[in-house]
């Protein structure tokens, strides 16, 4: 007698052994009583060295407890579970599978075998992998390509407008690569072309980057600088990385570079025109004679002093009433109600205009006047809200934004109860807006505050939701009621699927923690229309309006109760340049 019975019929002894998936059937206590040729070849065991032994042998060690947990619960529950999973082959390589796990009952319900089916698919991920490599990577250099490079400077676009630094791209062109090609031929061309990207390698920071865009052509992406002079200093770094010689078999050669720069704000606020002009710069630095850098344009150096003249009357501005707050509304994508206003800081600068916070802020937050000013405008928000609210919005919400160092103030709970009281604001209309990382950095000690706060009925919101950690946790501790999209997932809604993914996955996630969703830089009907498929609740961005003065929104809340697509822009403010200017106070 057959020392372990096969627990099929012949009839389907014969399926199994002749399908291409791996199978493995256990006893109802998780004994293995047979497999299959596929089984065998996948995993390199035969079958006299599996039988009899539980499943678990097979564990890879990349899941945790918590994973089988979530597996067997399902099991149990649903008579089933089917998931992607990484095992341990006999050599002890690691390969990753779609497996499918299935009860087998007898007529009085009770179990009596497990069924585990799975295959193979290692060989579709890594050529999914190759895939994506090739389409963000230069394959000489393997540096990021002009796609992924975009992408990244997009992103850094709008985390640098949060922040209030400053951004640098560089468009740099190696010198005379042509005439080295023609010499020495095109194979020694190509090993110089990688040992420069080495070198320009080893100039970047933490978070720079560097891509190839084909030939002989590099752009480099500096974020989050402080002051223009930073990012010639890092120019600086790249040129001076490339004056020793280079060795390529056996041959030294010499090669300079030609280097435009152009610098977020001042020479373009989106990506096509920081781009279109650090190419400009680069040809200009070439006319010049070669082997140096060149700012896109004059005036910047004219605008280093406007910043110097700037700085130097910051510190007054708040004590001559230079300050003025803007709202923007934000909308019920449903309904096309004003549900809500975000206050925003504007400088009234008496010599340079109205300036928007990116020019100013960072003084703000170096000086620690951020507190100050950051009191002033919970102070004033608060009192033009309560002012609306009496004037017939009773319902119309009023949102803050918080920096980091106000969060961090010991009296903010004291400081927000004092402002509502003293406008006679009700405290469930103040939401205060903090960034995903400041609230990420501040789960710890510092959660009792919002929860405090929160249980006086002040609301939160979490900002520039999705460009922070990748761990969600913080979610479940802190107190939030909103969370806002950020503007880097709805600007490409239309055209890029990918993005299209993010928002329903947010807004997903979003109402199943019962939060409110709100889509930040709303700028078009198909973004719109996109959105309320995805059944987001809120919106907020040029579409509807512009940041707008008080007064100016008064007359938008009188004419537009509902949001109709003849009035889209109607009340809008005009502002200068076409990026948002998003606010961070």
């Amino acid at each position: 007698m057959d020392e372990h019975p096969n627990p099929l019929a012949v009839s389907g002894r014969q399926i199994i052994d002749n399908i291409h998936e791996g199978i493995i059937i256990t006893d109802a206590q998780g004994a293995i009583q047979a497999t299959n040729p596929a089984f065998c070849a996948v995993t390199g065991y035969t079958p006299l060295e599996v039988i009899g032994l539980n499943p678990r042998f097979l564990k890879s060690g990349k899941h945790d407890a918590t994973f089988y947990q979530h597996m067997w619960t399902a099991i149990n529950e649903k008579g089933f579970w089917t998931g992607e999973i990484w095992d341990k082959r006999k050599d002890g390589s690691e390969y990753i599978e779609t497996l499918t796990i299935s009860v087998l009952r007898d007529k009085d319900g009770q179990v009596t075998h497990y069924l585990g089916a799975f295959f193979d698919i290692s060989h579709f991920k890594k050529t999914e992998e190759n895939f994506l490599h090739m389409s963000f990577y230069d394959p000489l250099t393997n540096l990021p390509n002009r796609a992924l490079f975009r992408d990244r400077l997009k992103l850094a676009l709008n985390q640098v407008e949060r922040s209030n630094k400053l951004l640098s791209v560089l468009f740099l062109d190696l010198d005379r690569v042509n005439v080295i090609n023609e010499s020495l031929g095109h194979d020694i061309g190509d090993k110089l072309i990688v040992q420069v990207a080495r070198r320009l390698e080893s100039t970047l920071r933490e978070g720079d980057t560097i891509a190839r865009l084909g030939g002989d052509e590099f752009m480099l992406l500096f974020p989050g600088i402080n002051h223009i002079d930073d990012a010639m200093k890092l120019t600086e770094k790249v040129l001076d990385s490339l004056r020793p010689p280079f060795n390529i078999d056996g041959q030294e050669l010499f090669i300079t570079a030609s280097v435009g720069i152009s610098v977020y704000p001042y020479d373009g606020e989106d990506a096509n025109t920081l781009l279109r002009n650090a190419d400009t710069a680069m040809y200009r630095a070439k006319g010049q004679g070669r082997n140096s850098y060149q700012m896109f344009t004059p005036e910047m150096h004219v605008e280093a002093h406007e910043q110097l003249s700037l700085g130097n009357s910051f510190r007054r501005a708040l004590d001559r009433n230079e300050f003025v707050l803007h709202y923007q509304p934000q909308t019920n994508i449903g309904t096309g109600d004003i549900v809500g206003v975000e206050a925003l800081i504007r400088w009234q600068h008496p010599d340079f205009g109205l300036l928007p916070p990116s020019r100013f802020i960072h003084w703000a937050e170096d000086t620690g006047m951020i507190i100050p000013i950051g009191e002033w405008v919970l102070r004033q928000a608060c009192q033009q809200s309560k002012k609306w609210q009496g004037e017939g919005w009773p319902h119309l919400r009023i949102s803050v934004n918080l920096s980091a160092l106000q969060f961090r103030q010991k009296n903010l709970i004291d400081l927000v109860t004092r402002v509502l009281k003293e406008s006679g604001l009700p405290p469930d209309s103040l939401e205060l807006e903090l960034t995903e990382t400041v609230v990420m950095e501040n789960v710890g000690p510092s959660i009792s505050v919002p929860h405090s706060l929160r249980a006086m009925g002040v609301r939160f919101s979490i900002d520039d939701f999705g460009t922070g950690y990748s761990s969600l946790n913080y979610l479940k501790r802190f107190p939030a009621n909103t969370i806002k999209m950020d503007r880097a997932f709805v600007s490409d809604l239309s055209v890029d699927s990918k993005d299209a993914a993010i928002a329903t996955a947010v807004i997903a996630l979003g109402h199943g923690l019962d939060l409110t969703v709100v889509a930040e830089g709303v700028e078009t009907d198909s973004q719109l229309n996109i959105l309320k498929d995805l059944r987001c609740d809120n919106m907020q961005g040029f579409l509807f309006s512009h940041p707008l003065p008080a007064e100016d929104l008064e007359g938008l809340l009188k004419k537009s109760h509902r949001f109709q697509e003849a009035t889209l822009f109607a009340f809008s403010h005009p502002e200068a340049g076409s990026s948002p200017g998003h606010s961070t106070i």
